[in-house]
């Protein structure tokens, strides 16, 4: 997939997600309960559970191996739901005490879901002990989209709400859409402007799906469990390559039993070889681009410029 289809799906899925809050919302009569703290409460969580369950599979599809990707989805839900029904209950409370905005609300709900979001990324290096900077980028970047997100959608869906006379049936419903998609706009399109490190399939297997670097270390091959598939080429050995995130640096290794993983043509030996944007990945019939953000990429040069490893 690329990042372009990423954002929007992410933006479809929020929608479409609101949607069916408010479908249960109606047909449970959600939206007839009392007080209206719980009412509140009781939509956020069902917004959260929704959008963050929804987006969470989509940012599988785009970074996570096959067999991952069910749990990923299930583990920004649960947070999601958790942060939907946090923020609503703060901004419907501060709302009736104070007379704040209920849209305040659901910024604090839109950084929430985002977090979820990207918190599976992070779970997982403390499970694993190992690196969690990248995964707090990830983290971080979901916190500002989410919101972003709930600023835009939270405006829209208070300013829908306060002029209900004028949309009395579908006053609800469009807020809830207009919400959940500006959320999931937001956390997608975030994900994507502020990323550190990337993979974009050149040629090969399904060539312009492009993949975040994420974690400690990114694998390529064959197998299905492989974070970046490369199938149909039985020249590419089921673990093939490995992209180690060291100190700020990227580093490529060759980890297949046989063939060859070449960078700009040349192929590497058995010590790890740093990676710079723009740098070409070949692997079997396969070309990937390496991808990094400017800023990364002159710390990542300066800080190894005393120890590098050569290309062999």
């Amino acid at each position: 997939m690329s990042f372009r289809l990423f954002v929007y799906y992410c933006a479809l899925c929020g929608g479409w997600a609101a949607f069916l809050t408010w479908a249960i919302v109606q047909g449970f009569g959600i939206n007839r309960v009392e007080p209206l703290v719980f009412q509140a409460t009781l939509i956020g969580g069902l917004l959260g559970a929704l959008v963050a369950g929804s987006v969470g599979l989509m940012d599988a599809l785009l970074n996570t191996p096959r067999g991952e990707r069910l749990l990923r989805g299930a583990v920004a839900g649960v947070l999601g739901l958790l942060g939907g029904s946090f923020g609503a209950l703060f901004g419907q409370v501060l709302s009736d005490a104070i007379g704040i905005p209920v849209f305040v609300g659901w910024m604090v709900a839109g950084m929430l879901i985002g977090a979820a979001v990207g918190s599976y990324d992070l779970l997982q290096a403390l499970w694993h002990h190992s690196d969690r900077s990248a995964a707090l980028g990830k983290l971080r970047n979901g916190v500002y989209g989410g919101l972003a997100g709930g600023l835009i959608g939270g405006l829209l869906y208070s300013i829908l709400l306060t002029t209900s006379t004028a949309l009395p049936r579908s006053s609800l419903t469009l807020s809830l859409v207009l919400l959940g998609g500006s959320i999931g706009l937001m956390i997608g399109l975030t994900q994507v402007a502020l990323k550190e490190a990337w993979l974009t399939v050149e040629e090969g297997f399904r060539p312009g799906r492009e993949l975040l670097l994420v974690r400690e270390e990114t694998t390529i091959g064959r197998a299905e469990t492989c974070d970046l598939g490369l199938f149909g080429d039985p020249s590419i050995d089921k673990l093939h390559a490995r992209i180690v995130r060291h100190h700020n640096r990227y580093l490529l290794a060759h980890a297949g039993e046989s063939g060859q993983t070449l960078v700009n043509e040349q192929p590497i030996g058995s010590k790890p070889v740093p990676l710079r944007t723009g740098d070409a990945i070949r692997i079997g019939r396969s070309l990937l681009r390496f991808g990094e953000r400017s800023r990364k990429q002159t710390a990542a040069q300066n800080g190894g410029s005393q120890s590098s490893v050569r290309r062999q």
